[in-house]
């Protein structure tokens, strides 16, 4: 592997001026740069990335820390964050958080350590003090993915999640339903809270009374969802819609209902929430609220970039919910 000192010789200048081309420092005359690029170009001198961001302060990478990597849904942001640095010459790097503050902690302190140019966080867990701080007042520059944050709103990439209740909800009161019930997420996710206001909103406006035990919390997984399901089943058997949190717990929630021989949507009218792969591929195909993540973690690389200093399109803050009509929701009988 060729050495800066042998690039040096063979261009005829000095290490220091091979390391200034290098790093793109201003003061080299057109004929001495052209010297030393063919120089690096006839010996196939790979910089050494590591130095090269001591003379820069810059890596040329892109923290992001995501619930967890195994998700369709965070698998989404990934491929629109890193379509954008890719773009922009930069490399991405992501850690997990798994919705608890201390690991989420460390995914932001590990991504640090490794000199990260600047950060996307998508954090459930962490009090928004301390994403306020990080935003403000951190070593490196960040953004916030998924979550409203008042006092940094200029620096958060969010989905209108009421809406996209609301638009679910609406949907199954348009095809006669009045025994809807909601599986929701985690409470302690404000996604998942947005989500069951606009179900109750809703409700409210149709003059439909919010029945308790209509609602059940779970996790955002397909276990979730089953788990969910039996537990409606045996509290609320004359359900005839239920509008899952995500589509993951409608995957799992339709399993259920099959065993229990709920017909779906002859019996029981489904609708999900985001529009993963994987609503299109179940069967039935599942009627979904879709949240354009890739184009979300698009968004926030830009937002981040621009704070970087990079040139970019107009940078979006809010997106709306889109509702997608497949085959799991038919009339009320």
């Amino acid at each position: 592997m060729a050495t800066m000192l042998e690039v040096s010789r063979l261009a005829r200048v000095s290490p220091a001026t091979v390391s200034r081309v290098v790093n793109g420092a201003p003061k080299v005359s057109s004929a001495t740069r052209k010297r030393v690029l063919e120089a690096i170009e006839a010996l196939d001198y790979r910089p050494n990335a590591f130095a090269r961001g001591l003379v820069t302060n810059r890596s040329g990478g892109i923290g992001l820390t995501v619930n967890e990597i195994s998700s369709p849904y965070f698998g989404a942001i990934v491929a629109g964050v890193e379509q954008v640095t890719r773009e922009n010459g930069l490399h991405l790097m992501v850690s997990s958080g798994f919705a608890q503050v201390d690991t989420e902690r460390s995914a932001i302190e590990f991504l640090r350590q490794r000199h990260c140019d600047g950060l996307v966080v998508q954090s459930e867990a962490l009090p928004d003090e301390e994403l306020i701080a990080l935003v403000r007042e951190g070593a490196v520059p960040a953004v916030v993915f998924g979550r409203p944050v008042a006092e940094i709103e200029d620096a958060c990439v969010v989905m209108n999640n009421e809406r996209g209740g609301v638009l679910a909800t609406q949907h199954l009161l348009d095809h006669g339903h009045r025994h809807v019930a909601h599986v929701t997420g985690p409470l302690s996710f404000p996604d998942a809270r947005d989500r069951l206001h606009g179900y109750r909103r809703t409700l409210e406006a149709a003059g439909i009374p919010y029945v308790d035990r209509y609602v059940v919390e779970s996790t955002f997984l397909e276990t979730g969802g089953a788990r969910a399901v039996a537990r409606l089943l045996d509290r609320a058997p004359e359900i005839t819609a239920i509008f899952f949190g995500n589509d993951q717990m409608a995957a799992g929630g339709m399993r259920t209902l099959r065993e229990h021989g709920r017909d779906v949507p002859r019996d029981v009218s489904v609708v999900g929430f985001d529009d993963v792969f994987l609503a299109e591929y179940l069967a039935p195909t599942l009627t979904t609220v879709r949240q354009p993540l890739v184009d979300m973690g698009r968004a926030a690389a830009r937002m981040l970039l621009a704070r970087l200093g990079y040139a970019g399109g107009e940078v979006v803050h809010r997106f709306e919910p889109e509702l997608v009509e497949r085959n799991t929701v038919a009339n009320a009988v």
